[in-house]
């Protein structure tokens, strides 16, 4: 059995998720591919992920790459939030999560947020919505309040008001098209992608599992069930998943025992770094040992923040040094400025200082702003 460090899982989790070397612009999609999607429920979040990672990536390339040229796409994948992927892999992150969770076959009333009590959706209205939010999106990209239009005129209005409260029961076969405004817009992913082609469920979830060993293991099935599906994976489906894969290789860390893909056991030496990851940080996500990742005195930081909080390490913006968090940091917008305020939990030494100072200028390079930086 292979023996490894904290010290060295971290600086190969750094690495895996390109985060140490960073990598030039043309490798935009491929990074994406390697992180196993980059978490985008907040846009802006997403881009500064990608900025982390690849030399001088503008907010432009971003929403060129999947605007324009179609290159990355938008999609509601892990966990049923939205993330960015290689286009040509949608299909893939669409098959996976099918094997877990299914389609809706029928849908149980429903409570929304006023408080009002929605009926159930059988199995037949179910495939008659489905049908007509196909038909409506045939060759169009709507608003979600056309849409549900759309599909009252077809469907008649019996779920009108649960429709217009969101589409997340057809989210996994849908993908975003441009927004408009601050608005987002529904597209049919066999219409927007070039060269769509399905994918069979249970060979693209064994694909998404390799992928993820490559990047954040060494890993165990609840890390994995953790970060694709949380609870709609159940845990022996998530054992049953990793003894069909076969061939990995168990590692034990400081007595943690987990699982790489086979042949793939090698572990860098550290190489200081530091990052000021954004909130949502594919790294954090996928780094499911976080009594690992984040020392005592920075979960305290956390638990004192609003965000914090309520959803832990990953809602919050981290200053990460050499793969560990190490404070917080937080981003203002004042006019044509930039303001970073970073509150390490201890005395940065003066190369970390220098570092740091790159950072932030490349972050308001980034935004096309002129950053300043308090230090606290």
């Amino acid at each position: 059995m292979v023996s490894a460090t904290w010290e060295e899982v971290c600086a190969r989790r750094v690495v895996r998720s390109a985060l140490v070397p960073r990598v030039p612009a043309e490798r935009l999609v491929q990074v994406v591919h390697d992180l196993g999607g980059v978490h985008a429920q907040v846009q802006a979040s997403a881009e500064l992920q990608l900025a982390s990672r690849i030399d001088g990536l503008t907010q432009g390339d971003a929403q060129e790459a999947l605007w324009e040229r179609r290159s990355l796409v938008k999609a509601w994948t892990l966990r049923g939030t939205l993330h960015l992927h290689p286009a040509d892999e949608l299909a893939v992150w669409h098959a996976a999560r099918r094997a877990v969770v299914g389609t809706p076959a029928e849908l149980p009333a429903w409570r929304d947020p006023a408080g009002v009590l929605h009926p159930e959706v059988g199995r037949d209205e179910v495939e008659a919505i489905r049908r007509a939010v196909w038909e409506a999106l045939d060759g169009r990209c709507l608003l979600r309040e056309e849409l549900a239009d759309e599909v009252v005129r077809r469907v008649g209005g019996r779920h009108e008001q649960r429709l217009r409260s969101g589409f997340a029961f057809f989210h996994g076969e849908l993908c975003q098209g441009p927004p408009r405004g601050a608005k987002v817009t529904f597209v049919r992913p066999d219409q927007w992608i070039y060269g769509w082609h399905d994918v069979d469920a249970d060979r693209a979830l064994a694909e998404v599992c390799r992928r993820y060993l490559r990047t954040y293991g060494p890993a165990r099935p609840s890390d994995f069930r953790e970060w694709f599906s949380g609870r709609s994976f159940k845990p022996p489906q998530a054992q049953a998943l990793f003894d069909a894969l076969g061939g990995l290789e168990e590692v034990d860390v400081e007595g943690h025992r987990a699982f790489v893909l086979a042949r793939d056991t090698a572990f860098p030496s550290r190489e200081p770094s530091l990052r000021l990851l954004p909130e949502y940080d594919v790294y954090v996500m996928g780094f499911r040992e976080r009594d690992r990742l984040v020392p005592e005195v920075v979960r305290d930081q956390i638990a004192a923040h609003g965000r914090g909080r309520y959803e832990g390490p990953a809602g919050v913006r981290l200053l990460l040094i050499d793969g560990i968090a190490a404070g917080l940091w937080e981003r203002k917008k004042r006019g044509k400025r930039l303001e970073l305020k970073v509150s390490p939990v201890r005395r940065l030494t003066r190369a970390q200082r220098k570092e740091l100072n790159a950072e932030v200028a490349r972050i308001g390079d980034f935004a096309g702003l002129e950053p300043s930086l308090v230090l606290e």
